[in-house]
């Protein structure tokens, strides 16, 4: 599956989504506070966590060894790949968050990859 983009810049103690919502950061990131980026993150690198952010799941797919989820956060559409079993239905919450040892950032001008 192809990786979930999600623009807005990075923030003390993270990254802030343009929707608001606050996603972790690779190590050796922070001193880029203010700095406009696009946060790259592969489904099966998003985790279910209870301190996370709130998707709203669209669809449920079990594919055996994992569940797809594809569902919002804000308006952004994203897609997850979950080994852990997924409880939520279409229409409810999940909260997830995405492992920061495997994310991507990416510079908003140029798509260059930001490297720590």
């Amino acid at each position: 599956p192809a990786m979930n983009f999600m623009p807005g810049q990075v923030d003390q103690g993270g990254f802030r989504c343009t929707d608001g919502t606050m996603w972790p950061l690779p190590r050796g990131l922070a001193g880029s506070t203010g700095r406009p980026a696009v946060y790259g993150v592969r489904p099966e690198h998003l985790q279910l966590s209870p301190h996370g952010v709130t998707m709203k799941v669209q669809v449920v797919e079990p594919t055996g060894s994992e569940t797809q989820v594809h569902g919002h956060v804000g308006d952004i559409a994203l897609l997850g790949a979950f080994r852990e079993r997924v409880a939520a239905k279409p229409g409810e919450p999940l909260t997830i968050t995405a492992d920061p040892a495997l994310v991507h950032l990416f510079d908003r001008e140029t798509g260059a990859r930001l490297v720590a």
